[in-house]
């Protein structure tokens, strides 16, 4: 569900314009249109300095542990300008000497191979023309080819690779092989400025550390920076009238704050309009799901907001996505796994992010119930079959979903009702949209879509499936089918003559007919994924039980195979119960739903203040 949004437009003297929009802010409450071309030179300092005190704030967390700070390497200067200065310094001295490691790290690999050796002897005989080149080949093609009357001294053999200096004396003769060009400082000296090196970047190390006292100054700054911005960017967003006198500014709230907002102004004597959103109006979204669907807000976030014009799916997706996620994970001990790891976070990492904590606690708890309910299994383990475990024989009774193919309400016929279900909702929920935000004339194809759905599903179910329930019903599906056909034909687009919507109709019932069948088949994955961490699992527990079959130390080595193979299995299948479900909300559903996406959030012009939040 969307909050119901108003427009306001204010109207200010050029005198009373800072005070106007500084009332604004504290309100915090209007999300303010604001003119991207706004630019200026405050907004531009602003910009920078909100970008040094980011990149200094991140350099400290990057840096920062768990360790108790030194308090003799407390930095010197306490002022904002100061610490930022010192940090942008000792990152930039700190990534310097990096690279210079790298450097010298990969002279330091050319150069093992050949040792150390004194640079200026070799210049020396250089000098009476003895000229050295040094080579490297595949021992096997050194080995073939005849050198001559040349000197080459083998250096070291390495991995096949010969490493061989080639000795010549007032000659320039070039060998087929290729030539190693080694670095002017040597082994020792390389070795000498690594060890600086890196002991300066250790101190620039602890130095970055002792910031972390200041970490909540430079959030602090930053909320400042961020204030002082949204203020400019509001400022550079009035319009101007009557030669600069007069600003006008437009914004959004929500219905439901309007007596705050009304009382405010009103106060301070302000000039203003409110109305309703008209057509072409960029309409800022708020979510106000409330309870269970609000926890899946982060899911419908992940691709787009609805605009303000549509229907909020995320109620619905609450419904669906933790069947699907739990359908593909498909095993009880994974799902006990998800639901323990869950709790865990709530008490220490998602301390201040419960609402994710307990959405995986609802997953984790989904799943643990759907495989038992489905296909029945533990960490592989199928409960039906199984008579040793008394707690497996009590739980297989409740295996109501199984993977016999024999029965009608198998793991694979019920993940393709659920897409049936879900299609059909989508389409309700297209025709409702229509409706509520356009007219019922616009639902006329969506409504004509439904039917052919309905009707089509019959006549397979009846005529291909011989369900008898079906049966007698036969005849009114026909009736149907050619009705949802002539409402899709003749209402598809009303913007063109009848004639020609008939027959460029053809082009929409061939999408609605071939995209059902493919729409329907996507649901397939959620058995295919269930099977496949099942039957993974199942397969580790083999292999796991036959390793433990070799006495004593096959035993342990079977525990770690085990807790290995299981961990892997469960990761895999929690990626793919994570992205599968998101793709057929996001192209199933929300395809056949007619979701257009793209809606604004609402931001509200507001001074930040973490000390009161």
């Amino acid at each position: 569900m969307k909050e119901k949004m108003k427009k306001i437009s204010v109207l200010t003297f050029y005198k009373e314009k800072e005070q106007v929009t500084s009332l604004l802010q504290e309100l915090g409450v209007i999300h303010v249109e604001l003119n991207e071309k706004a630019h200026s030179q405050n907004i531009k300092e602003l910009q920078e300095q909100h970008s040094r005190v980011s990149k200094a704030l991140q350099t400290v967390k990057d840096f920062q542990n768990d360790d108790t700070v030194n308090a003799n390497l407390k930095p010197e200067k306490q002022t904002t300008a100061h610490i930022l200065e010192a940090i942008a310094d000792a990152r930039k001295n700190f990534d310097t000497n990096l690279q210079h490691i790298e450097k010298l790290q990969k002279e330091q690999t050319k150069l093992k191979p050949w040792g150390e050796f004194d640079r200026k002897r070799l210049a020396q005989l250089e000098e009476y023309g003895v000229q050295f080149t040094f080579y490297q080949a595949r021992s096997k093609d050194f080995e073939r080819y005849a050198i001559d009357d040349s000197i080459c001294e083998t250096i070291r053999i390495e991995g096949g690779i010969i490493y061989f200096v080639h000795l010549q004396y007032n000659h320039s003769k070039t060998l087929p092989f290729e030539k190693v060009l080694l670095p002017e400082n040597t082994l020792a000296e390389i070795d000498s400025e690594l060890a600086r090196l890196m002991g300066e970047n250790i101190e620039i190390t602890e130095k970055l550390r002792s910031y972390s006292l200041y970490i909540e100054t430079l959030k602090q700054e930053l909320e400042h920076i961020d204030n002082q911005l949204d203020y400019e960017l509001t400022i550079g967003s009035y319009d101007g009238y009557a030669e600069g006198k007069i600003f006008h500014l437009k914004g959004w709230y929500p219905e439901i704050l309007e007596d705050k907002i009304l009382e405010g102004l009103n106060d301070q004597g302000a000039t203003f309009s409110v109305s309703f959103p008209g057509p072409g109006d960029k309409v800022p979204v708020k979510l106000k799901n409330t309870g269970y669907a609000r926890l899946f807000e982060p899911i419908t976030r992940i691709f787009q907001l609805p605009n303000y014009y549509e229907l909020d799916l995320t109620p619905l997706i609450a419904v669906f996505y933790p069947i699907f996620f739990a359908y593909c994970l498909g095993d009880a001990g994974y799902g006990l796994v998800v639901l323990g790891l869950s709790l865990t976070a709530w008490f220490t990492f998602l301390r201040k992010s419960r609402h994710l904590a307990l959405l995986g606690c609802l997953l984790g708890g989904l799943t643990t119930l759907m495989g038992i309910v489905k296909s029945g299994s533990i960490f592989g383990l199928p409960l039906t079959g199984s008579d040793t475990l008394p707690a497996f024989s009590f739980l297989s009774q409740f295996v109501y979903i199984p993977d016999d193919q024999n029965y009608a309400f198998n793991a694979f016929n019920v993940a393709l009702m659920i897409g049936v279900v879900q299609i059909f909702i989508g389409v309700i929920s297209s025709i409702i949209n229509k409706i509520i935000y356009q007219s019922y004339i616009a639902a006329l194809p969506q409504l004509g879509k439904l039917l052919i759905i309905s009707a089509s599903l019959l006549l397979f179910l009846a005529n291909m499936q011989n369900v008898a329930i079906f049966l007698p019903y036969v005849s009114i599906a026909k009736v149907v089918l050619f009705t949802g056909i002539a409402l899709v034909l003749i209402s598809h687009d009303l913007s063109i003559s009848l004639f020609k919507r008939m027959g460029s109709g053809l082009l929409p019932l061939f999408f609605i007919f071939t995209g059902l069948l493919g729409d329907v088949l996507s649901y397939v994955r959620l058995f295919a994924l269930g099977v496949a961490s099942s039957v993974l699992g199942l397969v580790v527990n083999q292999i796991g039980m036959q390793i433990m079959d070799s006495g004593w130390w096959g035993v342990l080595l079977g525990i770690v195979f085990l807790l290995f193979g299981h961990s892997l299995n469960l990761a895999l299948a929690i990626l793919g119960a994570f992205v599968h479900p998101l793709r057929l909300t996001f192209v199933e559903f929300y395809n056949n739903a007619q979701f257009e996406g793209g809606g604004i959030e609402y931001r509200p012009f507001q001074k930040l203040n973490s000390k009161t939040e």
